[in-house]
């Protein structure tokens, strides 16, 4: 078991290779992952914001964010928002979200939240203890739909995390990770326990999609990480 297998799966960063059933194995894992990511955003984020060019430090924040998901979760969200738009269910909801092609509310939902995150990040750009909660959080809220989401009833990419997830163990295992990892920011900022409303998003994410789909994918964990990065953010910003 290996946060490098998460690393290799949920990153851009240059950890080599990664497996699916390592990365699942380790899952519970996943709030070290935020916490990376946290790490190297925020750090880009204090080392300008330094120069007081809060708008460029913002901007580098957003260009740091994609390079190290690589868009993987935004991805998802701009496939779901496809989903959402159509306003289907069932057999229907899933023929968009495999269509291949952008329709216009994952082009608006995609400007959105880079919008709503570079405006949140402007003001948080020299808080990096609130922005490395934002991304523990909004990671751990993919765990929270891999445990509450129903498998897919195909063997997709999310199938293993589903199944990883809703082991007695892996979950007991995960609350300490995140409340050890939460518990240790909150000492240097207490503020940063707001991003915890990421769970919220994640959680009605995964009511939707059981309800929508019938299950979840990996578009739906994509979703929920980008959407609880979003609530957590605001949230720090407006705390």
């Amino acid at each position: 078991m290996s946060v490098r297998d998460l690393l290799a799966l949920f990153t851009r960063l240059p950890v080599g290779s990664g497996s699916v059933e390592g990365a699942a194995s380790s899952f519970y894992l996943v709030p070290l992952v935020g916490l990376v990511e946290g790490a190297i955003v925020s750090l880009v984020g204090v080392a300008i914001s330094y120069l007081r060019l809060q708008l460029l430090a913002a901007a580098l924040m957003i260009a740091a964010h994609l390079a190290v998901t690589g868009g993987m979760h935004i991805d998802g969200l701009a496939d779901y928002s496809d989903v959402l738009g159509s306003g289907l269910r069932g057999e229907g909801a899933l023929k968009v979200l495999k269509d291949p092609r952008r329709g216009s509310f994952a082009v608006v939902a995609v400007v959105v939240a880079l919008l709503v995150r570079f405006s949140a990040l402007y003001y948080l750009a020299a808080s990096p203890v609130i922005i490395m909660a934002s991304y523990i959080s909004s990671l751990e809220a993919s765990f929270i739909v891999a445990r509450l989401g129903v498998e897919e009833p195909y063997e997709g990419m999310a199938r293993p995390f589903t199944r990883s997830a809703k082991l007695a163990e892996q979950l007991r295992l995960n609350i300490i990770v995140y409340v050890a990892l939460m518990a240790a920011l909150a000492l240097f900022d207490p503020v940063s326990l707001v991003t915890a409303l990421s769970l919220a998003a994640g959680l009605l994410v995964t009511l939707d999609a059981n309800s929508r789909l019938g299950f979840v994918n990996g578009d739906v964990i994509g979703t929920s990480i980008e959407l609880g990065g979003l609530v957590a953010l605001v949230a720090g910003a407006l705390a």
